[in-house]
């Protein structure tokens, strides 16, 4: 029984008791009650003690109010709105940083634009920044509801060179990427990646987007070149222009670049176009930054997309889909770089180099200074199964004459 449901004695004397022989032999306690005094009736039996509410209990109970009062605050926030006013951000360039009030509140998304919700009233100090440009700074103040449009125009850092273009339209867009020294290479990662060191290269452009079904489809009709055989993953696929082409060997991607008036771009070429920037001072992981953001490119899946659909994972100097999508073949045999004593059968004069990660890698194979061999020509399992995950860009030195009719006048 508890506390509650035990009954107590009357208040009396029992300490006085006499044995009682039984008929049957035995004994019992009898309990024996003094007399009330002489002319005095007995009085009622005095009622048991009365018993407080346990202390555990008021804590309990107080406990559960402050839930249930907890439960209808936040009922209240959800249901009629959260305090503070939004602010929109357009007009900025893709995976541009947007702060407010010192705060990091995330990047513009392909189109340029950022909602951020929750501000609290009043006069808030915001900052657009993005590598290669001046950062755009702005205040804005709001009441709790409203929805403030800020348009953020950034202006390029980047001068362009007195007597050479960032952006030519040469068999398709191609941009600048000026002569200078950067770090190729990396020391915390692969061992084929090691050592880091530097190398000063010339003025070159490279292609914005990896070649196209459309662009291939026109070298194949002009040369009367068989197309690829479409892959295991669609069977129209070389019926979408804008999907990069897949399944041309190094000598195909090869043969295409010079009926462009173009070339492969060399590892070196590669790498600075998709790691380094006029003003970066110092490499990225991955063409966006340091961080495998999703969203970014076209990685972990099993389809491509059409090139140019990852604007914001573009590198500083602007090219796209240079992790992820499609393997890119460059001008490069699979051999150690200078000063590397990594022992790797695969070196030699036999596989080349593939840059970039695929649709089908994780973002770890899509980093900037990632090296993929693979045979210059597709193995009898790759053709037989359709597998395939490479693609090409081209590129062309800044001082080739075929791009004269391209560039200003020399003064």
């Amino acid at each position: 029984m508890d506390d509650r449901s035990r009954m107590e004695p009357p208040d009396n004397d029992f300490s006085a008791t006499t044995r009682l022989v039984r008929p049957d032999g035995g004994t019992s306690q009898l309990r024996h009650q003094q007399s009330p005094p002489s002319g005095q009736k007995p009085g009622p039996p005095a009622p048991p003690p009365r018993r407080g509410i346990p202390i555990w209990m008021w804590i309990v109970g107080a406990g559960g109010l402050l839930l249930v009062a907890v439960v209808v605050i936040v009922l209240i926030y959800f249901f009629m709105g959260q305090p503070g006013f939004t602010a929109v951000v357009r007009g900025a360039p893709p995976g541009s940083d947007v702060y407010i009030d010192n705060i990091s509140r995330g990047v513009t998304s392909a189109d340029g634009s950022i909602k951020v919700i929750g501000l609290k009233a009043g006069k808030r100090v915001v900052r657009v920044s993005h590598d290669s440009y001046t950062d755009f700074n702005t205040t804005v103040s709001g009441k709790d509801g409203d929805v403030k449009t800020i348009v953020a125009q950034l202006v390029s850092s980047t001068p362009a060179p007195p007597s050479i273009p960032t952006e030519i339209d040469y068999n398709g867009p191609m941009l600048l990427v000026a002569a200078g020294e950067f770090p190729m290479g990396d020391d915390n990662h692969k061992p084929e990646e090691k050592p880091s060191h530097k190398v000063t290269l010339p003025d070159f452009y490279i292609d914005k987007f990896e070649v196209t079904n459309e662009q291939y489809n026109k070298f194949c009709d002009a040369t009367k070149r068989k197309p690829p055989t479409n892959p295991w993953w669609d069977e129209h696929y070389f019926t979408q222009p804008k999907m990069p082409v897949v399944g041309v060997s190094f000598a195909d991607a090869s043969a295409y670049a010079a009926w462009a008036g173009k070339r492969l771009p060399t590892e070196e070429e590669w790498e600075k176009a998709a790691s380094w920037g006029p003003n970066a001072g110092k490499k990225r992981m991955w063409p966006w930054g340091d961080s495998p953001d999703a969203g970014r490119a076209t990685l972990g899946t099993n389809h491509t997309t059409a090139v140019g659909s990852n604007a914001n994972g573009a590198s500083l100097y602007g090219v796209q889909d240079m992790a992820g999508n499609v393997l890119e073949w460059v001008n490069a045999f699979y051999q150690p770089y200078p000063n590397n004593t990594q022992t790797d059968p695969n070196f030699g004069s036999t596989n080349r180099v593939a840059r970039g990660g695929s649709f089908h890698s994780e973002a770890e194979d899509a980093r900037t200074t990632r090296r993929i061999y693979a045979p210059a020509e597709f193995t009898a399992a790759e053709k037989k199964e359709r597998s395939w995950l490479i693609g090409f860009r081209c590129a062309v030195s800044g001082n080739d004459p075929k791009l004269q009719d391209h560039l200003p006048p020399q003064k």
